[in-house]
């Protein structure tokens, strides 16, 4: 049995991105379709299309940079997180929601791309925009914790509304807030009023990840066909 080509790896490669945004259809579907009492089936087909947009990702990642650095076509594809038959248990789908199937492990660099084309090659920038706005949605996830402050909220005031708590003395501002919150001081926590914009955007990008996972690996799957 030889080695596996690359036009059978490009292949392998655009089945699951076909699978992983007939999930998101299904998700789409059922999310506007199904009542509320049926929020157990949505349950399961959004754990299972966070599971295929993270294996599309991981896999485009890894072929894309496979193929850069001039190498043999890969035995088969990273392993995705869906369980055989798409079986979902109760312990599968928490894993998966809980750990966001693993996505932010397999964020990508730009760059790879411009090994395979000239830099104004079309499908080339589309990869390379693919992966930058997916670093966007790294940075909105890592910096999630990051607007929010400890505060004492006011129990005839609206949510949200109260005092801040005290800086610790002899630490700089945002020492001091970020160790308010490690030490759970007040009796809440609230966002930033300064870093409402921030949040805001972080939020944006954080969700758009599964988005952008699909979009990138359709763009890798176009690239690679094109160099086939």
């Amino acid at each position: 049995m030889g080695r596996p080509s690359w036009n059978k790896t490009t292949e392998a490669l655009a089945r699951r991105a076909a699978q992983a945004e007939h999930a998101n259809e299904r998700l789409q579907e059922a999310d506007a379709d199904l009542p509320a009492d049926r929020h157990d089936t949505v349950f399961t087909l959004l754990a299972l299309s966070r599971a295929r947009d993270a294996a599309l990702l991981s896999a485009a990642g890894s072929v894309l940079r496979r193929r850069a650095a001039g190498r043999s076509a890969p035995l088969w594809l990273p392993p995705s997180w869906v369980l055989p038959g798409e079986a979902a248990p109760q312990w599968w789908r928490e894993g998966v929601t809980r750990r966001d199937a693993g996505i932010w492990r397999s964020i990508p660099q730009p760059g790879p791309e411009m090994a395979l084309a000239q830099p104004d090659d079309p499908l080339a920038q589309t990869v390379a925009m693919a992966a930058r706005q997916l670093r966007a949605s790294l940075v909105g996830h890592k910096s999630r914790d990051s607007h929010y402050e400890a505060y004492v909220p006011d129990s005839h005031a609206a949510l949200g509304q109260g005092r801040g708590v005290p800086p610790i003395p002899g630490l700089s501002p945002e020492q001091s807030w970020k160790t308010n919150l490690r030490l759970g001081r007040g009796s809440g926590y609230r966002v930033r009023a300064d870093r409402e914009e921030e949040f805001a955007q972080a939020n944006r990008d954080r969700h758009a990840v599964w988005d952008r996972a699909r979009i990138y690996g359709a763009a890798v799957v176009a690239l690679l066909r094109s160099v086939a």
